[in-house]
């Protein structure tokens, strides 16, 4: 296999137990719904709370985080053209062969990229909605998963617990009483999105969010949804039923929230406004966030994780190519959908790794772990063009990797302010230290 232990560690279901019991209300209504630090949610305001969102700021710009888990190897993925000699030498048979040109940038780009309705990602860069980020990382990075993970996804470099760094925007910004203001499409709730007050979502599907239970059907089925419905309408006064009860009133509200978006008899409320790859985890996800950022639901933060592999220990040619192609095949048919439903110009997407790969191929027809990766954002606003600077391939640093060009953090404060509107010092100790960067047009 081409993942290493390390990164097998940060999959999904593992960084699940991150999330403690006092943060988790109600998780794992049949597995395709659970909400997350809303003890103090005004249970009888829930199902009013997403629409009176959205109609106060219907227009509110919505940002969407797209992980692509394993480390994404930047010299792959935007070859240099103008010094592609050096590249081939220090890659070998791992080297991209014949990359098209990205415009006037100087740059390649993986040919995988190029699939997709109307030229997948490549064809985004040529309709001038994207914004690339070479370079990408953090100052003497730790070449970890888990710990590199952990950073961008608190923004904060440290190894001690924190909430996410858009749960900490949506604690000073977000909503009391809105769990589907920030969303993560998925069975468990990025760490992005973690929160320390403000109540927040993972929806796997709205077929999912509600009761289920294994093996069960037919007449003892309907008792045990009869059964729910009378616990969360009850309310005990001893502290462990009425959290108990609580839960379930707080998952079955919410479920109820997503009921009318449910896929039933031929009938599909969330239907795309377009084609979709067909067999792509990551298309699915990103066609339901499409669907659900367009209704009244507040949504002003949502996340995904592609379900590829970037950790290219072995064999990066072929795996690679595959998996960059189902990322460039669901980014480019999520771009079209948000742009055929009406809501492109208030959603901007950022496609980020945790770190990128060395210069040099190493024996197994791979790339190990280095710095200076890639990031994008995409979208009608995005500006477009390379924001940072396309590290040396002749002056690595001191072990020899990639140098690190722009610090993702100054991603992050720029965003937040020229995006989101907010200040950044909310979200990003000491964000002054961080130079901003013009992403979006």
């Amino acid at each position: 296999m081409s993942a290493c232990d390390d990164f097998r560690q940060t999959t999904e279901a593992e960084r699940r137990r991150w999330l403690t019991r006092r943060q988790v209300l109600a998780r794992g209504v049949g597995a395709g719904l659970a909400v997350y630090a809303a003890q103090a949610m005004p249970f009888a305001r829930i199902l009013e709370a997403a629409q009176a969102q959205a109609q106060a700021a219907p227009n509110a710009p919505v940002l969407v985080s797209v992980f692509l888990p394993g480390g994404l190897d930047l010299l792959s993925a935007l070859p240099p053209l103008g010094h592609y000699g050096r590249y081939a030498d220090l890659r070998g048979g791992v080297k991209v062969e014949a990359p098209p040109p990205l415009g006037a940038t100087g740059l390649g780009i993986h040919p995988a990229l190029t699939e997709g309705v109307n030229g997948g990602v490549k064809g985004l860069h040529d309709a001038g909605k994207v914004g690339w980020l070479p370079g990408i990382d953090y100052a003497n990075p730790d070449l970890s998963h888990f710990h590199s993970r952990h950073f961008w996804e608190t923004g904060l470099i440290t190894h001690a617990d924190a909430p996410g760094w858009l749960g900490r925007w949506l604690d000073r910004h977000g909503s009391a009483d809105n769990p589907l203001q920030g969303l993560s499409v998925s069975h468990g709730l990025s760490p992005v999105m973690r929160s320390g007050r403000a109540p927040v979502a993972a929806v796997s599907s709205p077929n999912d969010a509600r009761m289920w239970v294994r093996d069960v059907w037919g007449p003892a089925y309907d008792r045990a949804i009869d059964t729910w419905g009378r616990i969360a309408s009850a309310s005990p006064g001893a502290p462990g039923p009425s959290s108990a009860y609580t839960a379930a009133r707080l998952a079955k509200e919410v479920g109820d929230r997503l009921a009318p978006y449910r896929r039933e008899k031929g009938r599909d409320p969330l239907a795309p406004a377009v084609e979709y790859p067909d067999d792509n985890e990551l298309g699915g996800r990103l066609s339901r966030m499409a669907a659900l950022i367009a209704q009244p639901l507040g949504i002003r933060v949502a996340t995904v994780e592609a379900g590829g592999d970037f950790d290219t220990h072995d064999n990066q040619p072929d795996d690679l190519a595959r998996d960059l192609a189902e990322v460039s095949r669901a980014l480019a048919a999520f771009q079209a959908d948000l742009e055929a439903r009406g809501i492109a110009d208030r959603v901007l997407t950022l496609v980020w790794s945790e770190f990128g790969r060395r210069p040099e191929a190493n024996d197994s027809r791979g790339t190990d772990h280095g710095a200076g990766g890639i990031a994008w954002v995409q979208g009608t606003r995005a500006r477009a063009g390379v924001h940072s600077d396309y590290p040396s391939l002749t002056s690595f640093d001191r072990d020899d990797n990639l140098r690190v060009t722009v610090d993702f953090r100054s991603v992050y404060a720029s965003l937040l302010e020229s995006w989101m509107g907010t200040g950044a010092d909310e979200v990003i100790p000491s964000s002054k230290a961080f130079r901003r960067l013009a992403l979006v047009a």
